[in-house]
C-alpha cells in the first residue's frame, strides 16, 4: 500500500471509530431518526460544496439518480438508522467491535458479484467474527436481555449494509466519478430522512455536547470520512478498504472508554481480539 493510501485509510479508521462515541452523545437527546437524518445532512453540507469545487466533479442527480437511490439506502439511510437506534441500547465499545463485522460481510458479498473467490478459510474467518460479537454481547458488562440482543442485531444488519454498500460502490465507480457518487447519494439520503426533523425535540431541548457531537457525526464521520472512503474504494478494493475494521474495534472500545467511562471487561478484550482474528482470515490474499 503506498503512503497516500496509508494516510488515507488510517484518517478513515480513526473517523469511523469516533463515530460511536457521538452517537452515544446525540441520540438520547435529539432521538434515532432525526439524528440519522442530521447526519446525513451536515455530511451534504460538506461533500457537494467540495465535490462541485475543489474536486471540481459533476453530481448529475437527473442523469445518475437510480445509482444515487440505489447507494443512498444501502450505504447512508439504512445503516444510519440502525447503528442511530443500536447506539440508544449499547455502548460505544461495543458498536466498534460489532463494525468490524463490516469487512467480512464485504468480503462474503463480494465474492459473488465482484467474482472474488470464496474459500474455507474465509468462511470460518465470518463464523469466527460473528462468535466474536456473540461473546462480547453475552459476557460483556451490559446485562444481555431481549432489548440488547434486538441492538446487537440492528447493529449487525447495519454493519452487513455497510460491506454491501462497499462492494456496489465498487461496481459504479467506473463509470461515475467517486465524489459525485458520494455527493449526490448523501444528498438523496437527506432529502429521504428529510420528515425525521419532525420529530426532533424544541431546540430549547439541545444541549452543547450532543449538538457538537451531531455535528461532528455528520461533518466528520460521514462528510470528511466520505473523501477517503470512495477514492479508496477506486483505487485499492472495497475488501482492502474495510480492512479499516481492523482498527475500528480497538480504537472504538478506547475511546468509549477515554471520554464515555465505559467499562472495558476481559470477555469484550476477547471479542475484538476473535473479530480481528477473523478479519485476518477473511482478508488474506
Amino acid at each position: 500500500m503506498r503512503a497516500y493510501d496509508a494516510g488515507r485509510w488510517l484518517l478513515l479508521a480513526t473517523l469511523w471509530s469516533l463515530q460511536f462515541i457521538f452517537l452515544r452523545l446525540a441520540v438520547p437527546v435529539f432521538g434515532v431518526a432525526p439524528a440519522a437524518e442530521a447526519r446525513a445532512l451536515f455530511a451534504m453540507l460538506f461533500i457537494v460544496p467540495w465535490t462541485l469545487y475543489v474536486a471540481r466533479q459533476s453530481i448529475g442527480p437527473f442523469e445518475h439518480w437510480k445509482d444515487y437511490l440505489a447507494i443512498s439506502l444501502v450505504n447512508n439511510v439504512l445503516p444510519f438508522v440502525c447503528f442511530s437506534w443500536a447506539a440508544s441500547v449499547l455502548p460505544a465499545g461495543y458498536l466498534a467491535i460489532i463494525n468490524g463485522l463490516v469487512p467480512l460481510w464485504a468480503a462474503v458479498i463480494g465474492a459473488p458479484v465482484l467474482g472474488e473467490r470464496l474459500g474455507p478459510a474465509r468462511i470460518a474467518g465470518f463464523a469466527l467474527g460473528i462468535a466474536g460479537v456473540a461473546l462480547i454481547v453475552n459476557l460483556g458488562p451490559v446485562e444481555l436481555d431481549a432489548r440488547t440482543a434486538l441492538g446487537s442485531a440492528v447493529a449487525i444488519a447495519g454493519a452487513a449494509l455497510w460491506g454491501w454498500a462497499g462492494v456496489m460502490i465498487k461496481q459504479r465507480t467506473g463509470r461515475l466519478p467517486p465524489m459525485g457518487l458520494a455527493a449526490g447519494s448523501i444528498a438523496f439520503s437527506a432529502l429521504l430522512l428529510a420528515p425525521a426533523w419532525t420529530l426532533a425535540p424544541p431546540p430549547s431541548a439541545w444541549t452543547p455536547e450532543a449538538t457538537a457531537a451531531l455535528l461532528s457525526l455528520g461533518l466528520l464521520c460521514s462528510g470528511l470520512a466520505y473523501l477517503p472512503f470512495f477514492t479508496l474504494i477506486r483505487d485499492i478494493g472495497p475488501a482492502r478498504t474495510l480492512t479499516v475494521g481492523l482498527a475500528v474495534p480497538v480504537l472504538g472500545v478506547l475511546w468509549g472508554w477515554l471520554f464515555l467511562d465505559e467499562a472495558v471487561t476481559a470477555p469484550m478484550l476477547a471479542g475484538a481480539m476473535l473479530v480481528v482474528a477473523a478479519l485476518a482470515l477473511v482478508l488474506r490474499r
